[in-house]
């Protein structure tokens, strides 16, 4: 031990050695041999170093004046390709968060991941997307997308998965110079895991395969991908699309990838382990896709009108691809239920009947678990009716189907047997959900019927089903015999009529009872009889966003960048000012989505509040103070500090609302919360609870350790030692005692009257802004402890906040009828002056040095009279000339001329 401790004394610091080999490096009076070898040295130090040795030393040194210019560069380089070492990107991300200021563990519980702040992610974004100058970005991305893929995996620290995501999701791929396709970002991070997925994605992927070509020999079968890089790549886009919620991100990423995502969710697995590497992660991304892209649809044509669902019934029983122009693949299992990628000859058909029960089911399944496909539902089923109508009466052949293969028929046959199936299970398990627009129906339903008459024999079948869909069209609570429809339900009552006096037929009775409950139908309702009310096509369009983006939002499965859709569907209805929202309901429900613990879905929470506070600001704002008091204690303080985050956008961007109603209830609130009146019992239970559980636990483990136990700090330095027990006391003095008011919501509060009073000084009045003045001088005064610092550098600036709103309103000309004179100006200089010289918090003596010197301008402004500003010339100094002319005794303005030697 002592010579461990001999050897520590003996070797210089890091820093004096690089400072040293600097030196010896670019040093000028040096000769030109010991400068080369000092480089040498210096570089051989700095790559011997490790990362995480080299990243404090290399910040600290590379700040203004430590270094001379040359070695600054070198450092600087050295600091920028960090990232490029092994484990150098969860290096700098762990350090860039543990020298941030917004992170902090000291606020209970979870661990590293539940610490990081927005603010730190921006900055470790920042710093990893760039790259270092003398490396293109193309090979900078290469570098270090390794890296960023194994911590999506969760292969490093807790929260690195998280912080991964969103370095390249924002950082990178959020970039159109890195993140469209075909630039670097796109290249190195997208291209690979597309490829992965689907081989008909890669740039090099043709018929063909090169010798070059990276392709897998086992035995006869070529394998493409193999079942681990499968598996890997689909739960990196699983990460990527769950950490970072960005729709138009989610869009981009797997819009390509439609058909295989089909093709993999469709799987039916026969192992757990294939089901949780393929099928599960394949299933949440495809349920994603159909829900970013449920709004993309086209109105054209007699096909369907949501592409994504035309496309995977085209390719509904495949599992392999095969495009003119590039490589043939096919999903294969192992025994072990692993699939993997292999070349395929694009002539072999494979048709499996086996499987297509268990892809309609799955079909069926994901088509009702999706509220915004409801309209969809009934589109294809229209469309799977009119064609297997169709196909029976040999009018014409379906090509949605059909693949363009080499034996057609037997593709015929299971396109046909696909039809009838999703037919027959949709009426099954989803009937109400199957006809949206009766119309459509009742014309097929008519035709197929008069054809039937007409025809006199076969296609009984047809009847069946037509007969089937006039049941549910009639039993619909919403259907009414109005217009064409009457005239529609007259031919078809004629057929019904026909059909039921064929008496060798089955379906002979079932057109009897449908005959019998139409006739019953038409004479208990009136058809004169109008609705109560018939809402217009824009609130029923705007009612429709309303409980889809309800659903995307109060789902419990609903993965972020759908939540995050949800409430841009919301936000849309506001800002178009619908007339169906209900703001009471919007203000629980952005409250509550406070709550979310997806910074990005909380943070436009906080965007949703201020739209929506430009509609209705009064409604809004109240409901904000309302919830910021918090007089039940329903809420706690994160969730009470972004409430209060809302709370001052909306009074900084809707300052005009404050008017003397308003602005006195939501000022008595923030001075309520800011000054030490307040208590919350419930909190003071929590904390006499938390108090004696750590008691317990402590004399738990004194009893086990038989003494007192060591603590893991006390091997920290002294200094390190005695910033740690400051830091920890100030921390723990936030959260004060006897049940009062947090440190942190007060100071929080202290910051929003700030903002209010400069905001509109003249809404909040002289009596409040008076009361604010005292409770921040007051403040000063009387609360003196460390952890009281950053409550008292709040009510310095709140004062700062009135001499700049006075300072404004003397410039605009505004008399606001009170301010700081006489004696009080004096007693608050007096204060801040004592503060200035004797408060232990650097930042609040700053700040009172800042506001002292504040009032000694606003004391001179105001003796200087204001100067009018001067538009024109109107006279020349020493002569006596007005440019424009003088005034005559009867006021007309008349020209003068002057002779000047």
């Amino acid at each position: 031990m002592a010579q461990t401790n001999q050897k520590r004394t003996a070797d210089p610091p890091l820093v004096d050695k690089i400072l040293q080999q600097g030196k010896q490096a670019f040093d000028p009076a040096l000769p030109a041999e010991t400068r080369r070898t000092g480089t040498q040295d210096l570089l051989a130090l700095l790559s011997d170093t490790t990362t995480l040795a080299l990243l404090p030393v290399l910040n600290l040194l590379i700040q203004p004046g430590r270094v001379s210019p040359e070695l600054h560069a070198v450092l600087i380089s050295t600091l920028a390709r960090l990232p490029l070492r092994p484990r150098g990107v969860q290096h700098t991300i762990e350090f860039v968060l543990s020298v941030h200021p917004s992170t902090s563990n000291a606020s209970g519980g979870g661990g590293r991941g539940a610490s990081i702040s927005h603010e730190a992610l921006n900055a470790c974004s920042r710093l990893l997307s760039s790259p270092p100058t003398g490396l293109s970005a193309q090979e900078y991305f290469e570098c270090i997308a390794p890296q960023l893929f194994s911590l999506l995996q969760g292969e490093g620290e807790p929260g690195m998965d998280k912080a991964a995501a969103f370095i390249t999701g924002f950082g990178i791929l959020g970039r159109k110079q890195f993140g469209a396709p075909g630039m670097p970002g796109w290249n190195a991070f997208v291209q690979p895991i597309l490829e992965s997925i689907d081989p008909s994605l890669s740039k090099s992927s043709k018929s063909s395969a090169s010798p070059g070509d990276d392709i897998e020999m086992i035995g006869a079968r070529k394998i493409l991908v193999a079942a681990q890089d499968l598996s890997r790549s689909l739960n990196i886009l699983c990460a990527l699309v769950t950490f970072h919620p960005n729709p138009a991100l989610s869009k981009r990423l797997l819009r390509p990838i439609l058909l295989p995502l089909w093709f993999l969710a469709s799987w039916q697995s026969t192992t757990e382990d294939a089901t949780a590497a393929y099928q599960k992660p394949a299933r949440m991304l495809l349920k994603v896709l159909l829900q970013l892209f449920s709004a993309a649809k086209d109105a054209t044509g007699d096909g369907l009108k949501n592409q994504l669902v035309a496309s995977i019934l085209k390719n509904f029983a495949s599992n392999d691809r095969a495009e003119p122009g590039h490589r043939s693949w096919a999903y294969v299992a192992s025994d072990n239920g692993a699939i993997c990628i292999e070349e395929k000859d694009p002539e072999d058909v494979d048709v499996d009947f086996m499987t297509i029960d268990g892809k309609i089911d799955y079909f069926i399944d994901l088509l009702n678990s999706i509220p915004d496909l409801e309209a969809d539902v009934s589109d294809l089923f229209m469309f799977l009716c009119r064609v297997w109508f169709a196909n029976n009466s040999r009018k014409n052949k379906p090509s949605i189907f059909t693949q363009q293969r080499t034996d057609d028929s037997l593709q015929d046959v299971q396109s046909r047997l696909i039809e009838a199936k999703l037919i027959q299970q949709m009426i099954t398990k989803c009937p109400n959900k199957l006809v949206e627009d009766s119309g459509q129906v009742l014309v097929l339903v008519n035709q197929v019927l008069s054809d039937f008459i007409s025809a006199e024999s076969g296609k009984e079948n047809e009847v069946e089903v037509s007969l089937s869909l006039l049941n549910i069209v009639l039993t619909s609570p919403s259907f009414r015999a109005d217009g064409d429809v009457a005239s529609l339900l007259a031919s078809i009552k004629a057929s019904l009529e026909a059909i039921s006096k064929m008496g060798q037929l089955e379906v002979s009775g079932t057109a009897r009872n449908l005959l019998l409950f139409i006739t019953y139908r038409n004479s208990m309702v009136d058809p004169n009889e109008e609705p109560l009310s018939t809402p217009t096509t824009r609130q029923a369009e705007d009612r429709k966003s309303y409980n889809l983006a309800m659903s995307y939002l109060t789902a419990a499965d609903s993965p972020p960048p759908v939540r995050a859709q949800g409430l841009e569907l919301i936000l849309t209805l506001v800002r178009s000012n619908s007339s169906i929202l209900d703001i009471p309901a919007l203000l629980v429900l952005f409250s509550s989505l406070l709550q979310d613990t997806e910074e990005y879905i909380y943070l436009k929470a906080i965007s949703a509040f201020d739209q929506l506070s430009q509609k209705h600001p009064k409604a809004v704002t109240k409901g904000l103070i309302d919830r910021y008091v918090d007089p039940t204690e329903e809420y706690d303080l994160d969730q009470r500090l972004r409430l209060g985050e809302a709370l001052h956008h909306v009074i900084k961007n809707n300052y005009l609302a404050l008017s003397r109603e308003i602005s006195q209830t939501v000022c008595e609130g923030l001075l309520f919360i800011a000054s030490r009146r307040g208590h919350r019992p419930k909190s003071q239970r929590e904390q006499e609870k938390k108090i004696n559980q750590k008691r317990k636990q402590n004399v738990e483990a004194s009893e086990a350790w038989g003494g007192e136990v060591p603590q893991l700090d006390e091997v920290l330095e002294a200094e390190t030692q005695a910033d740690q027990d400051l830091i920890s006391t100030i921390v723990s003095g936030w959260e004060c005692t006897r049940g009062s008011e947090d440190v942190r919501i007060r100071t929080s509060a202290l910051a929003i009257l700030s903002t209010a009073i400069e905001s509109n000084v003249e809404g909040v009045g002289s009596r409040l802004v008076s009361t604010a003045v005292d409770l921040s001088i007051h403040i000063l005064t009387l609360e003196p402890e460390p952890e009281k610092g950053i409550l008292r550098r709040s009510a310095i600036l709140l004062v700062m906040s009135f001499i700049k709103a006075g300072d404004v309103a003397r410039e605009q000309g505004r008399k606001l009828g009170f301010g700081l004179v006489g004696q009080s100006l004096e007693d608050v200089k007096r204060v801040l002056e004592y503060v200035e010289s004797m408060d232990s918090d650097g930042l609040v003596r700053g700040h009172a040095r800042d506001v002292v010197e504040g009032l000694r301008d606003w004391q001179m402004n105001i003796l200087i009279p204001k100067q009018e500003e001067q538009t024109e010339l109107k006279e020349l100094a020493g002569l006596r000339i007005t440019p424009r002319g003088v005034e005559n005794g009867s006021g007309r303005v008349r020209p003068r001329i002057e002779e000047i030697e």
